[in-house]
């Protein structure tokens, strides 16, 4: 049985971390209300940007767009969006799962990763690590087009034959579902809606061609822009729950260490009872 004294020191112990892993809750909170508004704000104009090529591509007849023919590279490229720190619960671990049990040949692999905890599984696991980003708190647009110019090249060059991107989709505060899909090649078929001929028609002010290559390279954009806002708020998101679990695992182990000192208290003070009333006892 501990004593008294280790059983207050284990209760301070635990009370200061109590208070840290609720301080983190907070912060994490903070970030994640603004990356979870970032996120969904986004959507919306992926889907206006979906249905708009989805309308060019079906008046423009056949594509010739280099970006969506294949080449003989058999190669894969992976984009794998992860995040910097820890404490997230499982969150990088379903990505690591994700990726080792899809039917992608990691050895033929070449990894791009943004967040440290990606590049360190890449290189732990020894497979191809291309390229390395910082994953900054402040998620700008010139992230993912440095991103797309990157894997985009290596794909022209025919260094890679296609690009998947992984990371965590953000479904809401309590889930984040681990997401591969492949980007590079463009598949028309894919980005074609089945009402493009009933939505409203379009005024071309250029030249279909030109406009579509740029569609498609701001699509590419767009897709992996989305991709790094969804990592951040699962990152919070996750971060938050995390640490609220923490917290409220430490106020239970508090209680009942509590209980078990006072336990041990009473115990001690009924003996020094006893002994007082025998020693009393024993003088009459």
């Amino acid at each position: 049985m501990p004593s008294t004294r280790e059983l207050r020191r284990r209760i301070k112990s635990i009370k200061n971390t109590s208070q840290i892993t609720r301080a983190m809750e907070m912060v994490a909170a903070t970030k994640m209300r603004k990356a979870q508004a970032q996120a969904v704000s986004g959507r919306p104009y992926s889907v206006i940007l979906h249905h708009s090529l989805s309308q060019l591509i079906n008046k423009s007849g056949e594509i010739s767009n280099p970006l969506v023919a294949s080449n003989e590279s058999e190669k894969v490229g992976i984009i794998l969006l992860s995040t910097d720190k820890s404490l997230c619960g499982a969150l990088n671990t379903n990505l690591f799962r994700k990726i080792m049990g899809s039917d992608l040949k990691l050895n033929q692999a070449v990894f791009y990763t943004l967040g440290r905890k990606g590049r360190d599984f890449v290189v732990r696991s020894e497979n191809q690590l291309e390229a390395d980003f910082i994953n900054q708190e402040i998620v700008h647009f010139k992230n993912a087009t440095q991103l797309r110019k990157l894997v985009a090249g290596d794909f022209l060059s025919g260094k890679i034959g296609q690009v998947y991107i992984l990371y965590p989709h953000f479904v809401s505060t309590l889930s984040q579902v681990a997401t591969l899909l492949q980007i590079i090649p463009i598949k028309p078929a894919e980005i074609l809606e089945p009402t493009a001929n009933n939505g409203g028609d379009f005024l071309f002010d250029v030249s279909r061609t030109s406009l579509l290559e740029y569609l498609l390279t701001h699509h590419l954009d767009i897709q992996i822009f989305q991709a790094i806002l969804e990592t951040k708020a699962a990152e919070h998101s996750a971060r938050m729950i995390t640490m609220k679990n923490a917290t409220d695992n430490a106020k239970e182990l508090v209680s009942d260490l509590t209980l078990t000192y006072n336990g041990v208290r009473q115990d001690a003070i009924t003996s020094e009872l006893a002994e007082i009333t025998t020693a009393g006892m024993a003088l009459e």
